[in-house]
């Protein structure tokens, strides 16, 4: 009978212990009943909560100097890009809560005047008022709210509350993506991106 050497033995267990403390928690997280789902309302506000707070801290973060930068002629600036999407979250808020919350827009409702919005400080009061607002009528609303049927604040059509938070938060964030792009362009890494 041959004999190893006891440096190979000691390299065998040691990757025999390996495997055994590596396949033992992936067992025992296989046998582990799942989590059980949050509340529609909780998954709901964390979805609303992370991509508004995604734009605050852009909001917040980027250089007051660059806030009326823009890649090309016709797009938005990076500032009338978060007056807008403040803008679209009170329109759908007031569609999927039938209340009566924000500012105003006026006749161009969907684009606010960086007349009215003039320095960094009111875009950024705008966007964490509209982040607040929204997730306080989400909660408000509850799993019932997000349920109910409301006209569409565009359009002649109904659809359920849940629709309408769903469409802000997928607006929000095609605005998030095309501001990450302001910022690679002005060589910044986004807030998102530094963790």
């Amino acid at each position: 009978m041959m004999r190893l050497p006891r440096a190979l033995l000691a390299i065998a267990f040691l990757l025999t212990l390996a495997c055994i403390t590596t396949v033992l928690p992936q067992a025992q997280t296989q046998t582990q009943a799942p989590r059980p789902a949050r509340s529609r309302t909780d998954e709901m506000l964390d979805r609303w909560n992370d991509i508004g707070n995604k734009l605050v801290a852009m909001a917040q973060d980027f250089r007051e100097d660059k806030y009326d930068y823009t890649l090309q002629q016709e797009e938005r600036t990076f500032a009338q890009n978060l007056l807008h999407v403040a803008a679209v979250d009170y329109d759908l808020m007031r569609g999927a809560s039938g209340s009566n919350v924000g500012p105003d827009f006026g006749k161009n409702k969907h684009n606010p005047s960086r007349d009215v919005y003039k320095t960094k400080a009111d875009v950024v009061k705008l966007i964490q008022q509209a982040v607040s607002d929204g997730a306080k009528l989400i909660e408000e609303g509850g799993d019932a709210g997000l349920d109910k049927a409301m006209k569409m604040p565009w359009g002649n059509s109904l659809a359920h509350a849940s629709y309408m938070w769903t469409f802000a938060i997928e607006h929000s964030g095609e605005h998030y993506g095309q501001l990450v792009v302001y910022y690679r362009a002005n060589n910044l890494v986004p807030p998102d991106s530094r963790r």
